[in-house]
Parts: structure tokens; C-alpha cells; sequence
């Protein structure tokens, strides 16, 4: 019990910590400028490491959220705090200009148990969604150029939306689960223009400013049926889906204009809507794996979400339809072996390919990359420490391209509570 309360103290910490750092440095996309920003893979670093798949994964010592009926594969009596931090690096390349950039945050925090033999529960919080860019560009219309000159413009962008959730998952009969995820959204997208005209001209630097503070909750259902095949019944199949429900999450917009007059700097336009909303179209994500005793592993999922008919903010986004395969394999050669650590590793790899719900000129940004990581346990315990690496290939040298590396660290500790110790 001693660890147990360890635990709960420590990560009521870093929820605290967390929530009040949630939005670090997590994008410098260009293309985060766009709807809700950038969302990449999302899962923790074991998912992560098989390229994402979620779906077919009932592990009962690991946390799922992507698919909330696999909480209520947990073993009675035990409990699961993970955390997470991620890395990232990107290298931005268009036909004429080329930059790096890099960033580390804590990445997400959850925690896992079960009520009750057939029921399960977990909470837990990290990033939806990221915004961060910086561009430049000179005005290249040719009357204004010879009347007022080379006119720049700065675009800032900044924030994101942040999920916390809890869920929950019973199993109404052996093999077949089902659960729910409530999740609440908050954050704040920050998008600013600088518009800076020549040092000849009369006009001082204008700045324009959109502000959006979302905050609002969501839902989101899953289901697996698990069953074994064979006559020893070694190989066993997990079929899975989940549906993030449609969504119109309320949200406060600011926007602003201001305009230095003399030392001053006046706004000279304001807007305030407090009843404003981003709509999020419902996804549909189904999926399954295989696995051959506790040794071999593999999966798959497809996944799909409309956003053609989605407004932002009152207005119409512009977006299109976003469709994802993925797909993971993970082999662990020995999980039982007293004599080598290695062969109770577990090895993972995987890919993904995405059509992401961006267009411009009606051709689609597409998302592609490997993955492969290791899961690394503990001596004479459960508790393990996951290492997922990502590499991928974002959009086209015509608009930007971005080619990028994240790297995942999660801990997963393993824990058992409500047990009476006996002494004799």
C-alpha cells in the first residue's frame, strides 16, 4: 500500500503540473495555421510504437484511451499511473527556403483500475491538438508596391486544445466489453498578424489578433470482442471500434485590431463572441489484432472523419475528409524467461498513412511514417518503460514539408492495492 500511495501522490503532482503547463512547445508546423491545429499520432508510447493502433489492443497492463472497453481487462486489485514526455524535431523545406526546429515537453498522465471484476475505470489528460508557426511574407501586388512600397506581414501562432477524460468499461459476458470516455476539452488558439509597412511611409505597424478559448466536453463509445482460435486455442483476435461522437464545442473569440497613434497604440476595431463553437465531426476508427500466445502480435486499423461540412467558429473551415491506415507488429520472444532480459522484451514496429484533413488547390496534405520502439520491464514486476521513435514525412516541397522525429518515453507503473498483508 505504501507504493500505492507514492503513486497517487505523485501523480496528483504532475496533474497539477500538468494542467498548468499543459501548452509548451509541441508544434512550429505552418500547417498548425489551419482548423483545430495540428494533430499528430495520438496514444502513448507503446501505442506509438506500433504505428498507432489502438483498436485491437486489450492489454491489462497498459492504458488504452483510444478504445475505452479495454479498461475492464485489468486484474482485480491493481492499479496503473503512466506519464509520458515527448521530443520532437522538424525540418521545414520549400522549393527556395529551408529551417530546423526542436522542443520537448511532458506529453500525458493517466491512470487506470477496476471497480469491480467486470468493470474498469480511468482518467487521465494530454494534447488533442497543437498550434505553433511563425511566417513571413512581403505584399506582391503591383499597385500597392509602387504606391506604398514592400509591405510585410508577420504571422504568430500559438497554443492548442488540451483532453483530459474519464471512462469507463464493463463486460457484460466473457469476451465482449464495452465503455465510454467523457472527455472535456480546454485550451486556447492564438493566431496574430504584424503587418509592417515601409519606414518612408505615414502608416505605423498594425496588429491584428484572433483569440479562441475553447472549453466544452465530448463523448466517445468503444467496443471489443475478444475470442481465442485453434485447438489449443493459442492464437487469440480482438475486434474493436470506437466512435467519437459529433461535436460542436463551445468556444469565446476575441478579435482585435490595433494602430499606434503617436506614443499611444489605439484599438480601433474589437469584437467579443461569447456563443462561438468549433465543430468536430464524428470519427470512426475500427481495428483488430492477432497474437500468438504472448509472444507474437499484430494489428490494423482504419479510421475516418469528414470534415468537408465542419464550421469554425461561424464560418466554413475550408477542410476536407481525413481517412488513416495503420498498422503494428510487436514480438517478444520469451515474456517469462528467468535467465535473459532480453528475450522478455518486447520489440515493436510499425507504419501509418494518413490523408489529413488539409487542402489546398484541391490537392490533399498526406502524412506517412515508421515507427519502432522497445517496451523494457521491470525486474519481478509489471511496471515497464516504453520507448516509441517516429519518423515521418508531412505535405509537399510546393507548399511546405515538413520531415520530422518524435521520440516517446512513457512509464508504466504497476501496482497492486487493497491487499491485506499477512504476518505470522
Amino acid at each position: 500500500m505504501r507504493i500505492t500511495r507514492n503513486l497517487l501522490l505523485f501523480a496528483t503532482f504532475l496533474f497539477v503540473s500538468f494542467a498548468s503547463y499543459s501548452q509548451g512547445i509541441n508544434t512550429f508546423s505552418p500547417y498548425s495555421r489551419y482548423g483545430i491545429g495540428e494533430v499528430r499520432t495520438r496514444g502513448y508510447a507503446n501505442n506509438k510504437a506500433l504505428g498507432g493502433i489502438s483498436q485491437g489492443i486489450r492489454n491489462d497492463k497498459s492504458v488504452n484511451f483510444l478504445n475505452p472497453a479495454s479498461y475492464s481487462s485489468q486484474d482485480s486489485m491493481s492499479f496503473i499511473f503512466d506519464f509520458g514526455l515527448e521530443a520532437i524535431g522538424v525540418d521545414y523545406r520549400t522549393n527556395s527556403q529551408s529551417n530546423f526546429n526542436s522542443g520537448a515537453n511532458l506529453h500525458h498522465l493517466a491512470i487506470q483500475f477496476p471497480m469491480t471484476k467486470w468493470l474498469g475505470v480511468s482518467a487521465g489528460i494530454q494534447p488533442f491538438s497543437n498550434v505553433g508557426y511563425r511566417l513571413k511574407y512581403t505584399e506582391d501586388d503591383d499597385n500597392l508596391l509602387s504606391s506604398i512600397g514592400a509591405i510585410k506581414y508577420y504571422h504568430f501562432g500559438k497554443g492548442g486544445i488540451t483532453q483530459s477524460y474519464f471512462g469507463l468499461a464493463f463486460e457484460p459476458f466473457e469476451g465482449f466489453s464495452v465503455g465510454t470516455n467523457l472527455s472535456y476539452f480546454f485550451g486556447s488558439l492564438e493566431h496574430s498578424v504584424d503587418v509592417v509597412f515601409p519606414d518612408d511611409t505615414p502608416y505605423g505597424t498594425v496588429n491584428k489578433l484572433n483569440s479562441i478559448v475553447v472549453r466544452d466536453i465530448g463523448l466517445s463509445f468503444g467496443a471489443q470482442w475478444a475470442f481465442h482460435l485453434g485447438a489449443e486455442k493459442q492464437l487469440r483476435v480482438v475486434l474493436g471500434a470506437t466512435l467519437d461522437n459529433e461535436t460542436k464545442l463551445g468556444a469565446q473569440n476575441i478579435q482585435y485590431i490595433s494602430y499606434p497613434l503617436g506614443n499611444t497604440i489605439d484599438t480601433i476595431q474589437y469584437n467579443e463572441l461569447s456563443d462561438a463553437a468549433i465543430d468536430f465531426p464524428k470519427n470512426l476508427t475500427a481495428g483488430f489484432s492477432l497474437a500468438y500466445k504472448n509472444i507474437f502480435m499484430v494489428g490494423a486499423d482504419y479510421s475516418v472523419q469528414d470534415w468537408t461540412n465542419s464550421g469554425f467558429m461561424g464560418q466554413s473551415a475550408n477542410l476536407t475528409k481525413s481517412e488513416t491506415v495503420r498498422v503494428g507488429i510487436q514480438y517478444t520472444p520469451s515474456p517469462n524467461d528467468l535467465r535473459s532480459y532480453l528475450k522478455r522484451v518486447s520489440y515493436r514496429g510499425g507504419f501509418y498513412n494518413s490523408k489529413t484533413y488539409l487542402q489546398f488547390d484541391d490537392n490533399q496534405i498526406n502524412d506517412y511514417g515508421i515507427t519502432f520502439g522497445v517496451g523494457l520491464p521491470f525486474r519481478r514486476t509489471n511496471t515497464s518503460f516504453n520507448i516509441s521513435c517516429e519518423v515521418g514525412r508531412k505535405g509537399n516541397t510546393d507548399y511546405i514539408q515538413e520531415t520530422y522525429g518524435v521520440f516517446n518515453v512513457g512509464f508504466t507503473f504497476y501496482d497492486f492495492w487493497f491487499i491485506k498483508r499477512k504476518y505470522n
